[in-house]
């Protein structure tokens, strides 16, 4: 990354890919691991997943409990098995549900001589793996951290997520201004508002609305 590089950044799931990283990994788990993986996974995944859609449940907290499940399934993991399943994640799941018009935007954007930041909730090396996917120089991914420890897979503490993404891309990037910024949810606003320019990509409901209260741009 160059200092002098203006500055772009984006979230990641459903702004740049539809693509699932829980469900990438039970599929890995499928695959690889058999025994380990729960019948009708992906089904209950889905069905949970409803109870965020009727409000009964926060995005976040369903989301940090479905990757830290997902993760714990694997059997015996070392740092060569973690790489192997992200890897899997990013090439069979995320990168091939990506949003064309986002991701061409970036490259653009890249093209023109900008930094690429692109922040998630999503596990981290997954996330900096998609970003070099975007561009393999000028691409940094921030997601929530993957630790092993004692034998087994876990999240770190708190999910990169909400007013959590803006404070830890300027933790990185210090006072350098963000000149354009990306993201597809209400949850995306803080980043968004941090941006000289503002870009919501199929955006939801409540950020549909903030966009046309500030003009920002949308992408349907």
């Amino acid at each position: 990354m160059t200092e002098n590089g203006w500055i772009v950044a984006s979230d990641l799931n459903g702004t740049l890919t539809t693509g699932s990283p829980v469900l990438a990994v039970a599929r890995w788990l499928a695959k690889n691991q058999p025994d380990s993986y729960p019948p009708l996974f992906e089904l209950r995944t889905l069905l949970s997943y409803l109870q965020v859609k009727a409000g009964l449940k926060e995005i976040d907290t369903w989301g940090k409990e479905a990757m830290s499940k997902v993760l714990g399934l694997v059997q015996s993991p070392n740092l060569q098995t973690l790489g192997a399943i992200m890897e899997y994640v990013v090439e069979t799941e995320l990168w091939p549900k990506r949003r064309v018009e986002p991701i061409s935007l970036l490259q653009e954007y890249r093209h023109q001589g900008a930094n690429l930041y692109i922040i998630s909730a999503a596990y981290q090396p997954a996330v900096d793996k998609f970003a070099r996917k975007i561009s393999p120089e000028g691409s940094v991914g921030i997601g929530t951290e993957v630790v092993l420890n004692a034998g087994s897979l876990a999240l770190a503490d708190q999910l990169n997520s909400r007013d959590r993404k803006i404070s830890n891309l300027l933790a990185v990037i210090g006072p350098r201004p963000i000149e354009i910024a990306l993201g597809d949810t209400f949850a995306d606003i803080p980043l968004l508002e941090h941006a000289g320019t503002a870009i919501a990509v199929h955006p939801d409901r409540k950020l549909k609305n903030a966009a046309r209260e500030h003009g920002w741009r949308i992408i349907d």
